[in-house]
């Protein structure tokens, strides 16, 4: 099973990224983003997002679409487990952390899961069903179930939707899934 993940990880990883070196402008994202907009617009929220990798949808522009809302990055720790801590200024307040993504520095306010009312979760590869393929790291896996009233969300573009995954019991599924297409 381990071996499939990686060797699919692996595929999909080539396609995104030759994906995004013909896409400079990011008008994908901002598809993405489009489509991500009912689920935005209204009161303040805590919204849990990602600093994107290259190859990821970039939801850093919700800061200035959307100022009402509070968001929040995650922070890896030990033992695979995550924290998502405020963020207002990304430029400011973000420094490199595990695997080179930026995430908040120490001083940014921590934030508990149970006040995150939306959480977008970054992956390599969804199906339609909801199954998803992470980086292997199983992060979010452990942090989904401490979000007892988020709504968890994930966007992708097309070179992320596959037919199938390889998946095993501690693998959760991700309700709903906005694509392209």
């Amino acid at each position: 099973m381990l071996k499939q993940k990686q060797l699919l990880r692996r595929e999909v990883l080539q396609r995104l990224k030759a994906a995004a070196a013909a896409d400079p402008a990011q008008l994908r994202s901002a598809r993405l983003r489009q489509k991500l907009a009912p689920l935005l617009a209204g009161d303040s929220r805590c919204v849990a997002i990602y600093a994107p990798l290259p190859h990821e949808v970039n939801l850093l522009p919700l800061l200035q679409e959307y100022p009402q809302h509070r968001y929040v990055f995650p922070l890896c720790l030990p033992e695979h487990k995550l924290r998502f801590h405020q963020v207002c200024k990304p430029g400011q307040e973000m420094i490199p952390g595990a695997m080179g993504i930026l995430a908040p520095a120490a001083h940014t306010p921590a934030v508990e899961p149970q006040e995150i009312d939306l959480l977008i979760v970054p992956g390599v590869a969804f199906t339609r069903a909801g199954e998803r393929l992470g980086y292997g790291g199983g992060y979010y896996d452990r942090y989904i179930p401490q979000c007892t009233r988020a709504r968890i969300i994930a966007l992708a573009f097309d070179e992320q939707l596959v037919d199938t995954l390889p998946t095993e019991p501690h693998d959760l599924r991700i309700p709903t899934i906005i694509t392209t297409c």
